[in-house]
């Protein structure tokens, strides 16, 4: 028989018998989860190493842990969206060792995307509380992932896996970063993890995180359209809202004494305007969305400085078997700015591919009249070519991963351009494949990655002029 099955008596006697152990070793309970949270949950940065929520943050609290006459919650789901910086998994981590203190026999799952990313922030936050605090420190027992607490509470990290823990029958479930699950083993991982008919009314989802990706954040985005969009606004200061058993706080705006202007004037200088918008203003973005301004290109436009046949220059190309042209573009760094030096396409015939036989011939003639340090090259399309010119010990050929290297690459040459620190002389098919494209923000690291608008635009002398632009900055021509 598990401590859920004992009939009523008995659980009167073991919580009676508890409470005196409590009261005894001091550690009482109280039903205040805001009193004991700023009592009991400990952090590094202040002197005490107490709490002290802020005043939105009490009332929003208290709004989300309110229960009924009958002893139950009036919200069986709480969505926790709040601004960076806005303490988004400290509080979740303050409420899940609260509940796992005020209930016996209680067990509380705080999930994420993997094992590193639960273990790494909120359960991360509990262990840290209980180590800062020397009673807790006393009692608790942890080991890796989970945590015992010494009225038999467990509290313990866990992976998205709905097959493992489906029938779940936890007390409070804790899911970090909801924006980003999105793959269909989180939507099961979702469901498996609903609260079961006999704990309705004293188990809580508890979904914190900012907001998303619209299209690619379906369960975010199904509680935002429910509580948010379509629900009722519960207080006129805060950003509260409910609708039925759903709660959601949906911050936008900064509250807390960290969250000056010149913070957000500095993020502003290194984010793009919808990734700002995102995690500093909690508003929905398009995962993909113009790659620059054409004002912003059209200010990179201008006279070309002198250069030498001696001038360093790192070539790159980007190209696909079919469909799509084959781009060649040639950059050389001159007083810390990237000056586009060449720039070459060819076109496959209608329904055709390319001869690689005419890039090749060029490649050859730039390498003979210039001082080429390297060309960078995908080594998806281009590892044949990349192996004749190898073997024949033309040029350094130098492979591009369209992974990790196009990330940082894409990332690289959209700031550039925003700093005004390229500079083109206006060539028609460079500008139009530069406004072709669009920039994707990569949902798992938040990276930057130039895209096609539509499937039939042509990129390929953007994507090359990024790949060259970062090799260059690496090998500081």
């Amino acid at each position: 028989m598990t401590a859920n099955e004992l009939p009523d008596y008995a659980l009167q006697i073991a919580r009676d018998h508890r409470i005196a152990k409590a009261k005894a070793a001091g550690r009482t309970v109280t039903a205040d989860a805001v009193q004991w949270i700023e009592d009991n949950f400990y952090i590094p940065e202040t002197p005490d190493h107490r709490f002290t929520l802020a005043p939105y943050q009490k009332r929003a609290l208290r709004e989300a842990l309110r229960k009924d006459d009958s002893g139950n919650y009036v919200y069986n789901t709480v969505v926790w969206s709040d601004i960076k910086k806005g303490l988004k998994s400290t509080i979740a981590a303050a409420v899940g060792l609260y509940d796992a203190y005020a209930r016996d026999w209680s067990t509380v799952y705080v999930i994420a995307n993997d094992l590193k990313q639960a273990d790494s922030r909120v359960a991360y936050y509990m262990r840290r509380a209980i180590e800062l605090n020397p009673r807790m420190k006393a009692e608790c027992k942890i080991n890796r992932y989970l945590i015992e607490l010494p009225n038999h509470s467990r509290i313990e990290a866990i992976p998205i896996d709905p097959s493992g823990e489906a029938g779940s029958n936890a007390d409070r479930l804790i899911f970090s970063e909801l924006w980003g699950w999105k793959h269909d083993s989180a939507q099961r991982m979702w469901t498996e993890m609903t609260i079961p008919p006999q704990k309705f009314g004293r188990s809580q989802r508890w979904a914190e995180g900012y907001a998303g990706f619209i299209g690619e954040s379906p369960i975010l985005e199904m509680l935002f359209d429910t509580a948010v969009t379509n629900g009722q606004r519960i207080d006129n200061d805060l950003e509260l809202y409910r609708s039925g058993s759903i709660l959601a706080l949906w911050n936008t705006q900064p509250r807390l004494p960290w969250q000056t202007p010149e913070y957000y004037a500095s993020e502003a200088s290194i984010l793009p305007p919808s990734e700002f918008a995102r995690v500093h203003r909690n508003q929905w973005s398009e995962s993909s969305e113009i790659f620059v301004p054409s004002e912003w290109w059209e200010a990179c436009k201008g006279e070309l400085p002198t250069f030498s046949p001696f001038t360093p220059m790192v070539i790159s190309i980007d190209a696909a078997v079919s469909g799509d042209s084959f781009g060649m573009v040639g950059v050389s760094r001159i007083n810390d700015k990237t000056v586009v030096r060449y720039v070459n396409e060819w076109k496959p015939p209608h329904g055709g591919t390319i001869n690689f036989d005419e890039p090749r011939a060029e490649l050859e003639r730039l390498v003979r009249e210039y001082n080429i340090e390297c060309c960078c090259y995908d080594p998806h399309e281009m590892h044949y070519l990349a192996s004749l010119m190898t073997q024949e010990g033309t040029v350094f050929m130098r492979p591009f991963s369209q992974a990790g290297d196009r990330l940082e690459a894409d990332a690289n040459l959209y700031n550039t351009i925003r700093e005004r620190n390229l500079i083109h002389n206006g060539d028609t098919r460079l500008t139009q494949h530069v406004l072709n494209a669009n920039r994707k923000i990569d949902a798992e690291n938040r990276k930057l990655r130039i895209v096609k608008r539509r499937e039939q635009d042509k990129i390929d002398l953007c994507v090359a002029l990024s790949m060259a632009h970062h090799v260059a900055n690496e090998l500081q021509l």
